[in-house]
């Protein structure tokens, strides 16, 4: 690679700032060299792009993270937000790296056997090593667990480090995280974002794979089984999509191969748990939560939570089941341990702590209260219990009022809180605006138990600021992430990235009924909106021919397809044609998501199910709905686009190749058949209202016909209708073909025939006849009993009363087939009440 600089060297202008600057450590560039060695080949990479090409690294990251779904619900929103990568990754030199992997491995462990004593013997509190306050009075020791053991050496499965580097150099702990960590399935985001923008890179760069930790993971997981579980079942147990990291949680799920559960998937029963699926109760060995512990099981911890599973403590008594991280582990999440940490070291390790903390000082101790109470002005103030926001106080930010009252709050508390020196983290260049930026940065480590120790992932997760003022590298204040790269002096072994031969297979994964219901509605929404677009076309490319002069039969022909997009879709708030000009009502149910009905609401909740069911899909689902909120936003109301056929092209296009992931993509498991059932359902209710809202009524030859080829059109059988019907048309022949025809994908014969197959799977494994499907019968037979030609006869008013009729009872009939698929397999549990004994 020339040693020539590009005039825009992105590297020196970055560099140029670093030189000379405060004490303040960066990542690429040290004051004195310039140009750490370890960045060096990246530097080279960075020149060559400049300004211009880093900006559209940014936006090919942004795009490539959209295509793979990748997202974060920021805490209190509705909406998930896009993940926010740098294209830029953080570099560690290996023998850096060799140095801080077996510190944190230490770290991990001593908070192991800190948790292992704190819910066993409790000797550290006896001998006053940690003074009973900081425990007992932490909101996440949890009484309830006390004696419970999981079956492993280690008590602690997964733990995570947040890490930052002083301006020496050295790293510092700023946080641990043994709750339920968060940010492994991130890692592996990050990873495989970042390869693919900068291929060549990554491919002549020689750096640690992150795949073999979870691998580990996985074996670590199987091992925890309870004796005599020979094919261990494993789930990890979610809070759900509208949790903060719910692509995290679904991401790490596919990863392991584990299925993804709610609280209401499981149940206690016999001092066992179980998983429900469709028509039976499966085993479940071992869960991995990401639910916080006092959410798990509202019997004996909150009973207000609707998150866990009722009897899951006295399961863990029992020994019938695994939890991890265990319940109650967030107890080491306490910073007030902090000071106590080199002392227990030596005495539990036999080793001084090779990791430090920030420097801490707990406010329950006099001589500690004291020196923060006079340093409160520098200091940063945190309450022992971490909360769901970030809740540290800066103390230089306050106001001589607001200092006051915090320490009036920690004199009235003083177990309650510590203060921390002021850390001013290092920087690493992230790319903003003009080029790179020095922003502040952190990194996540994570460590997972390996037989007696720990295992690492090399790097974890690191984040750098929105901005290079920023003191706070939170996702929620917008900090980005980045791929973290450890350097290898030789690239990973064969042996080292193939599957252990420890790993046994998991049972397959039962479909619950919650998983099934979310598919089947997904089917539905997904196939409504598609027809609904193909009719909005239409009807928008028939107005379009509306002009001076025209013949009177196409407004006419508007009329009527107007009358049935209102009547097909059925939006609430009501909408009538007489709302306004065509182009107006179109926008509304275009883009409308306030009213239920339109394509935008049908959309929306698209997208919610496909995020509750992410584990199900095809990775390749987001790519195809990245553009969907695209295509419908300049519908909104405050929207100005005219171009209704490019849109519902677009959309109709993406809902297409989701259909086609589904066919080609998914296993034809029950979930498949639930998701199938769905669109089967919704697409034969959408031909019944389409024939019944336009070819209800007998119009003037010129208008039938436009009426009836629109309504073709609409069904997408138009071709298929010139091809089998050459010489003749008619509302027969349209009949024909859309109702009877169990040739046609599109008619209402094909759907019933298809649904016979869903229903006959969905129903396998339940005892006795299947209703279901004699319900069905009598639909189909119904229908082919039929006579076309009678049903295209039309009274004396102009009617079609026979057709009107039969369409009506159909739309009724299948109705009635959604609500038996309901009632049979989908479990609508009540809200979980805590049951008070009256005094």
């Amino acid at each position: 690679m020339s040693d020539t600089i590009p005039a825009a060297d992105v590297v020196e202008a970055y560099a140029r700032p670093s030189l000379g600057a405060p004490a303040q450590w960066d990542e690429m560039v040290d004051p004195n060299q310039g140009v750490r060695e370890t960045w060096r080949e990246v530097g080279s990479v960075l020149r060559l792009l400049g300004p211009s090409g880093l900006a559209e690294q940014r936006r090919t990251v942004a795009t490539m993270l959209a295509q793979d779904g990748v997202t974060y619900r920021p805490h209190g929103s509705e909406d998930d937000q896009p993940w926010a990568l740098d294209p830029v990754p953080m570099l560690l030199d290996e023998s850096e790296w060799t140095q801080l992997e077996p510190a944190l491995v230490q770290r991990t462990e001593l908070l192991d056997l800190i948790l292992t004593d704190l819910y066993g013997p409790r000797r550290l509190l006896a001998e006053g090593l940690i003074p009973a306050e900081i425990v007992f009075g932490h909101e996440g020791f949890v009484r309830a667990v006390d004696q419970i053991r999981l079956p492993a050496a280690r008590q602690l499965f997964l733990g995570a480090a947040d890490l930052a580097r002083g301006p020496d150099g050295q790293w510092i702990v700023i946080g641990d995280r043994t709750q339920a960590p968060s940010g492994t399935g991130y890692a592996m985001a990050n990873r495989r974002v970042v390869s693919r923008a900068l291929p060549g890179l990554y491919r002549d760069t020689r750096i640690h794979r992150i795949g073999p930790f979870f691998q580990a993971m996985r074996v670590a997981l199987q091992a925890l089984a309870p004796s005599g579980s020979e094919v261990p079942r494993i789930v990890l147990l979610t809070s759900g999509a509208g949790s903060e990291t719910a692509f995290d949680q679904a991401f790490l799920s596919s990863l392991l191969g584990f299925p993804l559960v709610e609280g209401s998937d499981l149940v206690v029963r016999d001092g066992h748990v179980w998983q429900r699926s469709i028509g039976r109760l499966a085993p479940v060995d071992v869960i991995l939560r990401r639910v916080d512990s006092w959410f798990c099981d509202p019997l004996e911890l909150r009973p207000e939570s609707q998150l866990g599973i009722p009897g899951l403590v006295e399961a863990m008594r029992l020994g019938t089941v695994s939890v991890v991280n265990g319940l109650g582990t967030g107890v080491l999440e306490n910073p007030a341990l902090y000071p106590l940490l080199p002392r227990l070291c030596e005495v539990l390790l036999g080793q001084p702590l090779r990791l430090p903390s920030v420097p801490t000082w707990w406010c329950g101790e006099a001589t500690a209260r004291q020196h923060v109470l006079a340093n409160l002005a520098s200091m940063v103030i945190k309450p022992v219990s971490r909360q769901v926001v970030n809740n540290s106080q800066f103390g230089w930010e306050l106001t001589a009022a607001e200092r006051d009252d915090l320490r009036r709050r920690i004199e009235a508390d003083p177990g309650g809180w510590v203060g921390q020196d002021a850390l001013r983290p290092s920087t690493a260049p992230g790319v903003g605006a003009g080029g790179l930026e020095a922003r502040p940065m952190r990194l996540r480590s994570f460590a997972v138990a390996d037989g007696g120790s720990y295992r690492m992932m090399p790097g974890g997760l690191s984040q750098v600021a929105a901005e290079s003022s920023s003191v706070v590298v939170t996702t929620t204040h917008g900090a980005l992430a980045k791929d973290v790269w450890v350097l290898s002096s030789s690239p990973d072994t064969a042996a080292e990235l193939a599957p252990s031969d420890l790993v046994r297979g998991q049972v397959a994964a039962a479909v619950s009924p919650r998983v099934a219901e979310t598919l089947f509605w997904l089917g539905r929404y997904a196939e409504r909106a598609e027809d609904v677009s193909r009719l909005v076309a239409v009807t928008d490319n028939r107005w379009h021919d509306v002009h001076p002069g025209v013949d009177p039969a196409v407004p006419q022909c508007v009329e009527v397809l107007m009358r049935g997009v209102i009547e097909v879709t059925a939006p609430w708030p009501l909408l009538a044609v007489s709302d306004g000009d065509p182009y107006t009502v179109l926008r509304a149910i275009i883009g409308d998501a306030h009213r239920s009905g339109t394509l935008a609401h049908d959309i929306r909740r698209v997208r919610e199910l496909a995020n509750a069911s992410r584990d199900q899909l095809s990775t390749d689902t987001w790519a195809v709905f990245r553009d969907l909120d695209r295509v419908l936003a300049p519908f909104a109301p405050a929207g100005t686009t005219r171009d209704v056929a490019a849109s519902m092209s677009a959309l109709r296009a993406a809902l297409m190749a989701f259909a086609g992931l589904a066919a080609e993509s998914m296993v034809r498991d029950s979930g498949w058949h639930f998701m199938d059932t769905g669109r089967r359902i919704e697409r034969a209710l959408q031909i019944a209202r389409l024939l019944q809202s336009c070819l209800g009524a007998e119009y003037a030859p010129s208008v039938a016909t436009l009426v009836e080829e629109s309504t073709l059109i609409a069904a997408e059988s138009i071709i298929t209708h010139r091809r089998r019907y050459p010489a003749q048309s008619g509302v027969d022949t349209v009949l024909e073909l859309l109702l009877v025809d169990r040739d046609n994908p599109r008619s209402m014969a094909f759907q019933l025939d298809r649904l016979a197959v869903d229903l006959r799977r969905i129903s396998s494994g339940t005892a006795g006849e299947d209703p279901l499907s004699e319900q069905l019968l009598r639909i189909s037979a119904h229908l082919l009993a039929v006579d076309c030609s009678a049903l295209a006869e039309s009274d004396s008013t102009g009617r079609r009363t026979a057709l009107d009729g039969l369409l009506g009872q159909l739309i009724a009939e299948l109705h009635q087939l959604a609500g038996a698929v309901e009632q049979a397999h989908f479990a609508h549990l009540g809200t979980l009440r805590p049951f008070v004994a009256s005094a």
